[in-house]
């Protein structure tokens, strides 16, 4: 039994079985962004980034809904 938050699909892909696959489409692209006391991590979807994860040293910013993960961080 296999107890993860990460989804079965990713776990248990082949990423090699499929050669025409580029690195862009496996891959997402992640952007930092500063906060006063840590960092918020983002992940690309199309012209937005949706927050992935948050490093900070002041938990309030962790109460903060803008930082929420799923949230969207629009450019």
């Amino acid at each position: 039994m296999l107890y993860t938050v990460v989804p079965l699909e990713r776990i248990y892909a082949d990423k090699r079985a499929d050669k025409s696959v580029s690195k862009d489409e496996i891959e997402p692209e992640y952007k930092e962004i500063p906060l006063k006391y840590g960092r918020v991590i983002a992940r690309r979807d199309g012209e937005n980034y949706i927050v992935h994860r948050i490093i900070s040293t002041d938990m309030s910013d962790y109460l903060n809904a803008d930082y929420y993960p799923g949230q969207i961080i629009r450019e």
